[in-house]
């Protein structure tokens, strides 16, 4: 499943949320800037991105820069990797971007795909 987040011009965080079916394990995830042009006209420097549970969650990446980067790199926990093994009863995949700043002129598209397995 994938979904895509877009920052806003006042650099206010923003999240998009993917629902998998209870009990599966995330088996992987890729989350990827996909707009073109440089991000920017704005004051922000860094473009922060989590994903987890809810909104600024952390359970599955903790926060990545991707103002320069078009994909994350994770290095996964211990929790991260025993949390995407079974997401029980809470279905929600959320990504969040919060930049540091305004993001006036070109907007950040962030892109969030879920490998996943249903459990039966």
């Amino acid at each position: 499943k994938t979904t895509t987040v877009t920052t806003t011009a006042d650099g206010l965080a923003v999240s998009a949320t993917i629902t998998l079916p209870s009990s599966s394990q995330i088996l992987d995830y890729y989350v990827d800037k996909v707009v073109t042009q440089v991000v920017g006209g704005g004051t922000a420097t860094t473009l922060p991105v989590t994903v987890g549970t809810a909104a600024a969650g952390t359970q599955y990446m903790a926060s990545t820069d991707l103002f320069t980067n078009v994909r994350a790199a994770p290095t996964l926990t211990v929790a991260q990797v025993l949390a995407m093994s079974d997401i029980g009863t809470n279905q929600s995949v959320v990504v969040t971007v919060d930049p540091n700043g305004t993001v006036s002129t070109t907007q950040a598209v962030i892109r969030l795909t879920v490998v996943y397995a249903q459990k039966v």
